[in-house]
């Protein structure tokens, strides 16, 4: 982590960012989210269409994304994981994504047009597989959402 007198008197330099910008985060989390959105625009597509072109069909093709995507992504939660718990245990709190009502709606029309949009490709693609990722993702998000407001 980057060390050093921060601004406001706060200990790393990251923490007179926005906590809601990239810069406000702390490193192993900005790594990760930076890597998130890499995959999302860019590697996801272009491991699938390499994989397409060898002619891996579906749903292999789709599990071995989803396996070289867990082996960059899953070693940066860990370790955003880790060092969340190392500023808790100095005293420094994460500020979390708050939920609000107009959130869980956004979420649930979000997931609800990721799940029309696979239905559609089902429908087009009668003959092979559509595996639904996203939608399945979208939908635990929202369940995650749905329990963090439930709590409150």
């Amino acid at each position: 982590m980057t060390t050093g007198a921060g601004r406001d008197g706060n200990k790393y330099g990251w923490q007179s960012w926005p906590p809601d910008s990239l810069d406000g985060m702390p490193p192993k989390r900005r790594r990760l989210a930076g890597w998130a959105v890499f995959w999302l625009l860019l590697l996801g597509s272009l491991l699938g269409s390499v994989f397409e072109a060898v002619g891996v069909v579906q749903p292999w093709r789709s599990l071995f994304v989803l396996a070289v995507l867990a082996a960059v992504v899953v070693p940066l939660i860990r370790a955003a994981v880790l060092e969340t718990r190392q500023l808790r245990a100095e005293g420094i709190e994460m500020p979390s994504y708050p939920v609000t009502r107009k959130s869980l709606i956004s979420a649930a029309v979000i997931t609800a047009v990721l799940w029309i949009i696979n239905g559609v490709a089902v429908a087009m693609n009668q003959d092979q597989f559509v595996f639904p990722l996203l939608p399945i993702a979208a939908t635990a998000w929202l369940a995650f959402q749905v329990h963090r407001w439930n709590s409150k």
